[in-house]
């Protein structure tokens, strides 16, 4: 058990030194890719899109490896024996879907609930990130609010 509680943590700490890593990649490189600035949003978005699969690969090779050889547990329901379907169970999880077609049994179960809070923290991460860089670079049309420098004038 304590070598699973070891594992999970170890997973949060790389994913989520490596969603920092890209994080600070784009807040450096994307204003020097001399594209328009709607298109760097789109790189930031398709970019944090797969680091997300990246991290969910992380955390499918982790199960298959606690499966296999460690023997940290087995999963019920659902066949899951190939590399589809433990990324399969790995993005239902770290989205925090949860479609329960799979079961974990055994330790395994206390990496997929940290699986579970540790995508939402980096997907959320992530959504912030986007917003703030969409506020820093896409031309907001202030027709329907008035612009946002100047005072609002009381109509009624």
């Amino acid at each position: 058990m304590i070598f699973a509680i070891v594992l999970a943590f170890s997973l949060v700490a790389v994913t989520f030194t490596f969603h920092y890593r890209v994080l600070l990649w784009l807040g450096l490189n994307t204003p020097k890719m001399n594209l328009p600035t709607q298109t760097q949003v789109l790189v930031i978005v398709v970019v944090l899109f797969l680091t997300h699969i990246v991290e969910i690969a992380f955390y499918a090779i982790t199960y298959s490896w606690s499966v296999s050889s460690l023997k940290l547990g087995m999963f019920q329901g659902a066949p899951v024996g190939d590399a589809m379907s433990y990324l399969y169970y790995s993005g239902v999880i770290y989205t925090t879907l949860g479609l329960g077609d799979i079961q974990p049994q055994g330790h395994i179960r206390f990496i997929t609930a940290m699986e579970a809070l540790n995508g939402f923290l980096l997907i959320t991460w992530s959504a912030s990130f986007t917003f703030l860089a969409m506020g820093r670079l896409w031309p907001w049309d202030n027709a329907c609010t008035g612009r946002m420098d100047e005072p609002r004038k009381n109509t009624g």
